[in-house]
């Protein structure tokens, strides 16, 4: 894992303690290794591979960078060190500069003279940068525990922050667990002078849609993609470079175009499952046959998953929910035992060409607004409000569809979601319900929302998927666990320049009618197998639901754990709901409530392991 960490004092002439900045936890032995450099009033340190800390004539600086056009960015200082020449294009450019980086980094950059401290991190959060200020001083890292080396911070827990979680399973920007600590959002930047502090965007998503035809777009959708794969493979050893392969459509795509950019069979990596609902390998090995990929595979079992269970919980040091970090940890860790040293993800697809199951079901909804609005108010609405909520006939669904798709959006788009808040006066304490806002969850994604330009509703909900689903929950995911496995990972969906182009598709070439990746779809039709292009999407998930009930191990941590005396006292929850959510988890065949007990058992985890020891 590549790390990075800084204290800065308003007073130049204070002194930073023996042992003040730590790297990892705090109770970490390991927490002062790599290198650092101390300044007036000032500490950087940095740790790993992609992390760099230099000191020159008026300048310092702390840096995790993976970027894609560095060459392109040193133009004729190929003797520059990467973090000088970052330094040289912020004098030169201002914070401009930052929107011309491609790929993954955090980034802080120190002028002792001025006392002056910009931080900023990558436009989609691939890498997280946190950070805490008080009236004496700013704190930063790339772990959220860094920043309370700041005297005047404490570990006090942040209940929006716990309730956001509840809802989402992982945290969203810039919210953090604890109170005193912020994330810089994705594609933002930081700037501290003397006390004095502003966070700005210096990019945002612009959604354009210019007319185009199919065949232009489709041909330019190719070569942007194409593009993307081949800048991710710049300075990689094809040898010991492979992909995730789950064998959807985004991850064959990558293993494909690598294929074609390289000239040589691809490593490709893959998990199964004995549960035949998770298991996709045969749509892996269809890939992998196709573009004759060297394949490699692992069934995980049971207790596979519970085996590395310890160092997923250490790993994540905020409370995160998706289960499917654990087959991401070990396809990670199997690439790395067969040699890799980076891999290709497809993460980022289905948010920009239009993947996502639920963007089918909003076209559905949205189809009830084309019905003139005479009708809809005057003879639909009121014949349905008048039946008996609950009903299974024909007249109930219609006023369950009705009832939704009248809602504005996001609200409808996210109206099945956000279990907690929706059940919140049954489910939760007193207590902690009047401590939180209860709309909180969808007042991040209105917030979202309403923050992008953009023509359609369509391209609205894409942005916000961009933001949470990608840049608060899976980027933090897959991430985090390659650095667990300790092998790199670059996301080639991510390339700015394809993001941006996709921007400038009018929405119809995302999802058309109910069908998804409609101009994905027939862009690539000549180099995927078609039963990859026609498969339904599964999702890289986790049998975690039926292992709760069935799976020993499992099943007793989870009931030890959350029907605990210490999980009781945090207050989250009315008394007996844990209860009632196992026995309802016993009845359920679908994996709602194994998949809700999961991410409830995470957070109780994440207090006994960085919250309570800390």
């Amino acid at each position: 894992m590549s790390l990075i960490g800084g204290l800065v004092y308003r007073d130049p002439t204070r002194t930073i303690e023996e042992g003040r900045l730590s790297l990892g936890r705090i109770t970490d032995p390991r927490a002062d290794r790599g290198t650092g450099i101390a300044l007036p009033g000032a500490l950087f340190k940095t740790d790993g591979d992609q992390a760099v800390c230099a000191q020159w004539d008026g300048a310092a600086a702390a840096a995790v960078l993976d970027l894609t056009n560095l060459d392109e960015i040193r133009g004729s200082s190929e003797v520059e060190p990467a973090i000088r020449v970052l330094e040289g294009a912020y004098r030169r450019d201002g914070f401009r500069f930052l929107a011309g980086l491609r790929g993954a980094f955090v980034l802080a950059l120190w002028w002792p003279g001025s006392r002056r401290l910009l931080l900023a991190a990558d436009r989609f959060g691939i890498r997280r940068l946190y950070y805490a200020a008080t009236p004496e001083g700013i704190a930063f890292g790339t772990r959220v525990s860094v920043p309370l080396a700041l005297q005047g911070t404490t570990r006090a827990v942040d209940t929006e922050a716990v309730y956001s979680y509840l809802n989402f399973s992982t945290i969203p920007a810039p919210q953090t667990i604890y109170r005193a600590v912020r994330r810089l959002p994705p594609g933002h930047f930081l700037e501290w002078e003397d006390g004095r502090l502003r966070v700005e965007p210096y990019w945002e998503m612009r959604y354009t849609e210019r007319a185009v035809s199919r065949a232009s777009a489709s041909a330019s959708l190719r070569r942007h993609t194409e593009e993307a794969v081949g800048d991710a493979l710049s300075g990689a050893d094809p040898k010991h470079t492979g992909a995730f392969l789950s064998g959807g459509t985004d991850s064959s795509t990558v293993v494909g175009l690598m294929t074609r950019l390289t000239g040589e069979r691809v490593n490709a990596f893959s998990i199964g499952f004995h549960e035949a609902r998770y298991d996709e390998l045969q749509y892996a090995e269809l890939t992998a046959r196709h573009f004759d990929a060297a394949h490699y595979t692992r069934v995980v079992t049971a207790d596979d998953a519970f085996s590395c269970l310890p160092e997923v919980l250490e790993a994540y040091d905020e409370p995160f929910g998706d289960n499917s970090a654990l087959p991401s940890f070990l396809c990670a860790r199997l690439a790395r035992e067969t040699g890799m040293r980076m891999l290709l993800a497809g993460d980022g697809g289905d948010e920009i060409f239009g993947g996502n199951d639920r963007y089918r079901r909003e076209q559905v909804l949205a189809r009830y607004h084309l019905i003139p609005g005479a009708i809809r108010h005057r003879l639909i609405e009121p014949i349905l409000s008048a039946v008996t909520p609950g009903r299974m006939d024909l007249l109930g669904k219609a006023q369950r569809y009705v009832g939704r798709a009248s809602l504005p959006n996001p609200d409808r788009f996210f109206s099945t979601e956000f279990f907690i808040a929706r059940e919140r006066l049954r489910l939760l304490h007193p207590d902690f319900l009047g401590a939180v806002t209860p709309d909180g969850p969808v007042r991040i994604a209105r917030r979202h929302f309403a923050a992008v330009t953009a023509w359609s509703e369509l391209n609205r909900l894409l942005y916000v998927d961009l933001r949470i689903a990608i840049g608060d929950n899976d980027l933090f995911k897959v991430t985090r666990m390659a650095d667990l496995a300790g092998i790199a990972v670059r996301f080639p969906m991510l390339d700015p320049r394809l993001v941006e182009f996709t921007a400038t598709l009018p929405a119809w070439h995302k999802v058309r009618g109910t069908e998804k990746r409609y101009l994905f779809k027939r862009a690539f039709s000549t180099l995927l197998p078609a039963a990859t292009l026609a498969k339904v999407k599964h999702g890289f998930g986790l049998p975690i639901s039926g292992w709760l009930r069935s799976h020993g191990p499992f099943r007793e941590l989870a009931r030890d754990t959350l029907l605990s005396r210490q999980s009781r006292e945090r207050g989250y929850f009315m008394p007996g709901v844990m209860e009632e959510l196992f026995r309802l988890h016993e009845d359920d065949r679908t994996p709602f409530y194994g998949d809700l007990l999961w991410s409830l058992l995470m957070l109780e985890l994440w207090h006994r392991h960085h919250g309570d020891s800390a």
